[in-house]
């Protein structure tokens, strides 16, 4: 399992800050771009890509908008929806069959509606 720093946008406050996540974080100091700041209203990109999942920028950002999520292996080619880079991604589709009830159970935030919404044709399947 891979780890990752995530960042939650609404505790985070770039213009009360100095940037610690950027300024401790060991991979942005050999010169990787783990993390960059291209988002207009200046808070920071993690790259899914180059983060070890250490937790230094956890422990150093003063409003504890970041913390370390476990990431299971993705799925090769099953991805059948995603809300953008660094966001949720749903994989497998439920099949319905025609005459049957399909239920749909689970804890919460893990694509249920969104499966139904791809579904229903409300969304666009990636």
């Amino acid at each position: 399992m891979a780890r990752i720093a995530v960042l939650d946008r609404d505790r985070c406050k770039p213009s009360k800050c100095s940037q610690e996540c950027y300024r401790f974080c060991p991979r942005v100091r050999i010169g990787d771009k783990t993390i960059t700041f291209e988002d207009p209203s200046g808070k920071p990109r993690i790259s899914e890509e180059l983060c070890s999942g250490c937790g230094i920028c956890v422990k150093k950002c003063p409003f504890k908008a970041l913390w370390i999520v476990n990431l299971p292996e993705e799925l090769e080619g099953e991805c059948s929806f995603s809300y953008g880079v660094n966001a949720f991604r749903l994989y497998r589709l439920p099949v319905p069959k025609e005459g049957s009830v399909l239920g749909l159970i689970g804890q919460n935030g893990v694509g249920k509606s969104t499966a139904l919404r791809i579904l229903a044709g409300e969304l666009k399947p990636t």
